[in-house]
């Protein structure tokens, strides 16, 4: 949750829709994780060069809660009734009650590049600017009631160099990135003739890439906040050896996480852990690069 300013190459439409233009021109990726015994939640990422200057993505989402049953009303009864009820009930199968959310997003990216000259001798401040744009279309449903809905995301990245300035930072980028979701307040219409909206969140962050070429290895430090939780921060850090294994860990402002990354050929996996109050997450990650 760290990387609304880092090149990240998966993930965008819920880190930054500007990422998109990261990573390799086209690439297919699915990605399973799994709340031990509480949720599963599958994605599907695509993306494609539909000009040369445009990249177009398209992302599906699901997410279930598959032992979510029914529960029989205890209230007034006394302890010895309810205490019945309890033990009846776990010795027959109950009924489960549906629970499920899935998302669909379009994504439209693109980057500039220009340079910015200060007067200096040898002094230019060359930009990478990535800017993109997510069209989403939500589908939940809970018991017997489905919610519909749709919404625009926004985002933006900036990333520099100061190499101009002193040696030391030749091998240094540094990145800001800003991303608005659900900026119009996504409305979410329900079959109950109820309406939600979910509200407008911004993300801001900024990132550090060191490239240490001795060892052909990249090092990212990245760090974010967000307008929905004030008071908390995420952190990450990449350590990338020869564009073949990534190791990384991450704070959340709640949890710590860890992961690791092997690039095979034209495959990418990726796998990550972070335990959580009332479980454990683990979330896997297989991509293909066309």
């Amino acid at each position: 949750n760290s990387t609304v300013a880092a090149a990240v190459y998966s993930g965008h439409v819920m880190n930054n829709p500007a990422g998109l233009v990261n990573g390799p021109s086209r690439y297919l990726g699915v990605v399973y994780d799994q709340f031990s015994g509480l949720s599963s939640n599958y994605s599907l990422e695509a993306k494609y060069p539909v000009t040369e200057n445009y990249d177009l993505g398209f992302t599906v989402m699901h997410s279930s809660i598959d032992d979510l049953f029914f529960r029989p009303n205890l209230i007034g009864l006394t302890p010895e009734v309810r205490r019945d009820s309890v033990l009846a009930l776990s010795e027959k199968a109950s009924d489960i009650i549906p629970y499920r959310e899935s998302a669909a997003f379009l994504t439209l990216a693109r980057e500039f590049n220009f340079k910015i000259n200060l007067g200096w001798v040898f002094f230019k401040i060359p930009f990478r600017v990535p800017v993109g744009l997510s069209v989403k279309y939500i589908d939940k449903l809970l018991f017997e009631n489905r919610g519909l809905g749709s919404g625009i995301d926004v985002g933006g990245q900036v990333f520099f160099s100061l190499a101009g300035m002193t040696d030391m930072l030749v091998d240094t980028e540094f990145g800001f990135g800003l991303f608005s979701s659900d900026i119009l307040n996504t409305p979410v219409f329900w079959t109950t003739e109820h309406q939600d909206a979910i509200k407008r969140n911004v993300t801001f962050g900024y990132s550090i890439k060191q490239e240490v070429k001795r060892y052909a290895t990249a090092i990212t430090f990245s760090a974010s906040s967000q307008s929905r939780y004030p008071d908390v921060s995420q952190y990450g850090v990449d350590i990338t050896i020869k564009d073949l294994v990534s190791v990384r860990a991450g704070h959340d402002g709640y949890t710590t996480s860890f992961g690791l990354g092997i690039s095979l050929k034209k495959f990418i996996i990726d796998y990550s852990f972070s335990q959580h109050e009332l479980t454990d997450m683990q979330k896997i990650g297989i991509s293909y690069r066309f």
